[in-house]
């Protein structure tokens, strides 16, 4: 054993040392160097080689002193025995000088029990290559640190740990291969400063990174400013944090700057107990390709937001899913979303025959705001438990894309499926989402649960179901302008319901091609195709109309008729149709074929109108006549009863607040003013009573206890109700009413009594009523 510290000096020399199998050098617990070579000024220093086939007790420190500007050269570094102790080599302080290390093989074990096992310094270290098929770790930092140094080839095969793995700051490596094991021993949560990661990446760059072997921590792989351009893992990548900002692989901003992984192929696994891949806003994957499997209790693939110290604009390029590849999450599979107004890009998704992508909410979810530029193409399967596709952000691109290109969108399901686990729809389009493009589904493809569009969202596109393909339905119930703007076309042999709202658009017109049956319920708004049909039906399958309102044109009162064509139009029935009767213009309503046409008519069920009764339309599928009566006392009725109910309403409010200013004026001694309050409503001009009661309110000796109130006040309203038939009811009220009040010692008593008359006419009847009333308050 030697227990003395070796230490290595010369200017020019050639030196080399070697520790037996049998040989120790340090005591054991010793923390110091035990072997110093270090160089000063200008000097060079070599050492060919360095190598520890026994124990090293203590500090290996390849250095030099203040003020170095020379040469550092170390050919061979081999540990095939035990180093108790930290390994550095680097220049530090910022100094001129400049370490060259050929070869660093460590094979046997380095441990540290202070301070990090290996340290690699100075952004004039350059390492040829690193060898580790032994262990390297640390008890209580880094297992290997790289700060400012550049390696052409890291090469690990055996176990890296510490509460860093590795960790890396503003080095470069040109090749890094991992058939090993890299862990994080640390127990640092993502919401702590420097969270625990197997592998560390700070401001620096990896050219190509290949990893079959494993790599673990709170984070599994962490990039803070950080680039890798080509990324491949065949091993396992795993975060064993639960915490909601964990993942397997994160991507984090540093001072706006942006983390990057060019092309990233994941033929292994990446699992974890939060996220699988985790993007910070501002950061960028260009093409992400999974071969493999990513399995994740939150959400497969997703981003966040940290607001202004966040970067801006999130760019993710293409995402591929190729055969026997999977996606499953708690959450989440593909989560394009991170809870801010910031933008996210991605180019496509493409999930190809055999891929599966899937989650507890949705397999894909795009949230608001947020964009994919291109389609979304599913050969695979993609399913959730609320739904397989959720949108609510802009899948085709806006319009203000930066290279002026024309993007085109939409949703293919080519061959694949996409359903909800729970029932319900297969696709859903929400809050403002935007399709810009086609829905198609084809070759086999399926759409179980169907497509919903609501809330405010918009298809810009067509929706067609090829041959093989199968849609269960379509349920429209957008409010945008523009709904679904495109039409629907069935070409399939499967059977397909449509459901459009109230208030919703199909732009386009429905086609039905194929040889099943098309079941169509519209309370709201379908346009018409190229060849002016608003329904076509070719081929041997069938169009049955359940329900259609047919609406009225505001400004000409025109019908929006319903005009069946095709080869096929003598298969479509009709079960019921709804006149919407609100402005018609009732010679409309003499002839069918403004109702609908291009059916044949003994195939119309039933004809009637959304109205209180006061129109009845009676059609004879025989001989094709429809017929037209007025009920004129519905009519009337409707309208005295609204009438009479809107005056009572406002006699009400009326009373109240003319009772109401008599009774404060006993208050007003103790007040600079009384209340005022207006009941000037449109239609209905009612005076304000303080006016007329306020010369007797102001003239009370309020000194005195004024103990009596007595008003007579005449009024008069004009009013319109709006009536069926494009009808106007005009007409006024007035009255008077008589009004006293008392101060008592249990408090304030009023008796009120009136009268007023209602005249009302119209094109069909005159109202005349009159009114008494009285009452206590």
């Amino acid at each position: 054993m030697h227990t003395d510290k070796v230490t290595i000096t010369g200017s020019g020399t050639t030196n080399s040392l070697t520790i037996g199998s049998s040989g120790t050098l340090g005591s054991i617990g010793n923390n110091d160097r035990i072997i110093y070579a270090h160089a000063s000024g200008s000097n060079t220093l070599t050492l060919t080689n360095l190598t520890n086939n026994g124990t090293i007790n203590g500090k290996v420190a390849v250095e030099h002193d203040q003020g170095f500007t020379g040469t550092i050269t170390v050919n061979t570094f081999a540990n095939t025995g035990q180093v108790n102790g930290q390994i550095y080599m680097g220049v530090w302080g910022g100094n001129s000088g400049t370490l060259n290390i050929e070869k660093f093989d460590n094979s046997g074990t380095i441990t540290a029990s202070n301070g990090q096992g290996v340290f690699f310094e100075g952004k004039n270290t350059h390492i040829k290559t690193f060898n580790n098929s032994g262990t390297i770790q640390s008890n209580n930092s880094q297992g290997v640190n790289i700060t400012k140094a550049s390696i052409q080839t890291f090469t690990n095969k055996g176990l890296i740990s510490g509460s860093n793995g590795i960790s890396m700051s503003s080095g470069t490596i040109n090749t890094f291969i991992n058939t090993g094991t890299i862990n994080s021993t640390g127990k640092k949560e993502p919401s702590e400063y420097g969270a625990s990661s197997g592998i560390s990446l700070s401001y620096n760059t990896i050219k190509t990174f290949n990893n079959t072997g494993l790599i673990s921590g709170i984070f599994g792989l962490n990039l803070m400013q950080a680039t890798i351009e080509n990324f491949t893992n065949k091993g396992t990548i795993e975060s064993t944090s639960n915490h909601d900002f964990g993942a397997a692989i994160n991507l984090i901003t540093s001072y706006g700057a942006a983390s990057v992984i060019n092309n990233f192929t994941n033929e292994g696994t990446i699992k974890s107990k939060s996220n699988g891949i985790f993007a910070e806003a501002g950061n960028k994957i260009e093409t992400l390709v999974n071969k493999g499997f990513i399995e994740a209790d939150l959400n497969g693939i997703s981003f966040y937001d940290y607001g202004s110290v966040s970067g801006n604009k999130m760019e993710l390029g293409k995402i591929i899913l190729e055969e026997g590849s999977s996606i499953k999450a708690g959450h989440n599979g593909i989560n394009i979303d991170h809870g801010s107004s910031k933008v996210i890009e991605a180019d496509a998704i493409e999930v190809k025959k055999g891929a599966v992508v899937s989650g507890n909410n949705a397999g894909i979810y795009l949230g608001g705001g947020k964009e994919i530029n291109a389609q979304i193409t599913i050969s695979g399967e993609v399913s959730g438990g609320s739904a397989g596709i959720v949108n609510e952000g802009i899948i085709g691109g806006s319009s203000s894309s930066d290279d002026g290109n024309d993007k085109k969108g939409g949703i293919i399901i080519s061959g694949g499926n996409v359903s909800s686990s729970s029932g319900g729809s297969g696709i859903v389009n929400q809050g403002n989402g935007s399709i810009a493009g086609e829905i198609k589904v084809e070759s086999g493809g399926s759409v179980e649960g169907g497509i919903t569009n609501t809330g405010s969202g918009s298809i810009s596109g067509s929706i067609v179901v090829e041959s093989g393909g199968k849609l269960d339905s379509i349920t429209n119930t957008s409010t945008s302008d523009t709904g679904i703007s495109g039409s629907i076309t069935n070409n399939s042999d499967n059977k397909l319901e449509i459901s459009n709202g109230e208030g919703a658009t199909i732009g386009g017109g429905i086609t039905n091609n194929g040889n099943a049956d098309l079941v169509i319920s519209n309370q709201g708004s379908v346009g018409k195709d190229k060849d002016g049909n608003t329904v076509t039906n070719n081929g041997s399958g069938s169009v049955g109309i359940k329900d259609w309102v047919v609406s009225t044109d505001k400004e000409t009162g025109k019908l929006d008729t319903v005009v069946v064509g095709g080869s096929g139009a003598n298969n479509v029935k009709v079960e019921n149709i709804t006149v919407d009767q609100s402005n018609v213009n009732l010679e409309e309503l003499g002839n069918i074929n403004n109702i609908i046409s291009g059916v044949n008519q003994g195939n119309i069920g039933n004809i009637g109108t959304n109205g209180g009764g006061e129109i009845s339309l009676s059609y004879d599928p025989l001989t094709g006549k429809l017929s037209t009566d007025f009920n004129l006392n519905a009519s009337i009725s409707g309208a005295t009863f609204r009438s009479l109910i809107s005056t009572t309403t406002r006699r009400s409010t009326f009373i109240d607040n003319v009772m109401g200013n008599s009774m404060q004026s006993f208050y007003l001694g103790n007040s600079s003013r009384a209340q005022r309050m207006a009941m000037s409503e449109k239609g209905n001009l009612y005076a304000d009573a303080s006016d007329y009661i306020k010369s007797d309110l102001n003239n009370g000796n309020y000194g005195s206890n004024k103990e009596h109130s007595l008003f007579i006040l005449p009024y008069f309203s004009s009013q319109n109700v709006e009536l069926s038939l494009n009808e106007e009811s005009k007409g006024h009220t007035k009255g008077t009413i008589i009004g006293y009040s008392t101060l008592k010692d249990s408090g304030i008593y009023g008796v009120y009594a009136g009268y007023e008359d209602t005249k009302m006419s119209s094109t069909y009847f005159d109202i005349n009523n009159r009114t008494y009333y009285v009452g206590l308050k």
